[in-house]
C-alpha cells in the first residue's frame, strides 16, 4: 500500500499490517467469496482491498469516498494491487438522504500525527479536505440505476453522517437485509444535534437490526442513552448488525 506514515490510519496499517485488525478478523468470517460489498466511507481503502480479497474473483466492492485527499490514495493502492481492483468500482460519491441536498465544502478525511497542524477538526480531531470531485446521491438511487440485485455486506464509517445515509438507503436495507459494520461515536452528535443520536439508532432498530461489538461479538444494548455510557467520549465502537430475520 502507499503510506504516509504521518497519517493514523497509514502508520496503524505499517505497525499491526492492518487498520483495526481485530475488526477485520470478525468480519472475515462474514463474508464469502462472491459477495456484493458496499465500503461506505472507503478513506484510502485499509477495508476496501481487504473486502475484495474476501469476495474473491466472482465477488464485487463498491467503494463510497466523497473526498478528494483519500480517493486519490484509494486508487493509487487500488493500481498497486491489479488482482483486487479488478473487483473494486470506486465513486466519489457523497451518499445524502435526499438527492437535492446540498454538500459541505469539506469533511474530516485526514488524521496527521507526526506534524502540528493548526487547522484540525475540534470534534474529529482531523483535517477537513475538499469534496469538490464529488456528486450527491441516495444509494438507493445509486443502487437503481446500476442494477445491483444483491448487497451482502456494509461497512459504514462516515463520522456522524451515518443517519444521513441510512435515510436514502432504507428501501435498499428492507428489500436485501445486508449484514451491517457500523462505527458508534455518540460524541460527535453532542450539542445541538444529539437528538441525531437518538434518531440513528431507533432508525437501525426499526429496520430490525440486533447489534453485536465487532471485536468482542457480545451484544450492544440498543438504547442511545446506554450507548452513550458504554462508549467512552472521544472514542467510537465497532458495532455489527444483523438482521433478526436471519
Amino acid at each position: 500500500m502507499d503510506l504516509d506514515l504521518d497519517e493514523g490510519i497509514d502508520l496503524s496499517i505499517y505497525l499491526f499490517g492492518a487498520y483495526e485488525p481485530r475488526t477485520l478478523s470478525a468480519y472475515s468470517s462474514m463474508i464469502r467469496p462472491g459477495d456484493v460489498v458496499f465500503d461506505i466511507g472507503a478513506n484510502i481503502g485499509a477495508h476496501t482491498l481487504h473486502f475484495a480479497r474476501l469476495t474473491g474473483e466472482k465477488g464485487r466492492v463498491y467503494a463510497f469516498e466523497p473526498t478528494d485527499f483519500p480517493v486519490a490514495k484509494l486508487h493509487s493502492n487500488l493500481r498497486l494491487n491489479p488482482e483486487l481492483a479488478a473487483r473494486v468500482s470506486v465513486h466519489q460519491c457523497f451518499l445524502v438522504a435526499e438527492a437535492a441536498a446540498a454538500l459541505p465544502a469539506t469533511i474530516v478525511s485526514s488524521w496527521p500525527i507526526a506534524h502540528k497542524h493548526h487547522d484540525l477538526d475540534p470534534e474529529h480531531l482531523g483535517k477537513p479536505k475538499s469534496l469538490a470531485a464529488a456528486h450527491a446521491i441516495t444509494a438507493d438511487d445509486f443502487v437503481r440505476e446500476a442494477n445491483i440485485d444483491r448487497i451482502d455486506f456494509v461497512k459504514l464509517d462516515v463520522d456522524g453522517h451515518e443517519h444521513t445515509v441510512l435515510r436514502g438507503f432504507s428501501d435498499t436495507l428492507r428489500r436485501f437485509r445486508p449484514a451491517m459494520l457500523i462505527e458508534l461515536a455518540p460524541f460527535v452528535f453532542e450539542g445541538g444535534n444529539a437528538h441525531e443520536f437518538d434518531e440513528f439508532i431507533t432508525f437501525l432498530v426499526g429496520l430490525g437490526y440486533e447489534f453485536s461489538d465487532a471485536q468482542t461479538g457480545r451484544p450492544v444494548p440498543v438504547d442511545a442513552d446506554a450507548l452513550r455510557c458504554l462508549i467512552p467520549h472521544g472514542s467510537g465502537l465497532n458495532v455489527l448488525l444483523q438482521s433478526r430475520s436471519t
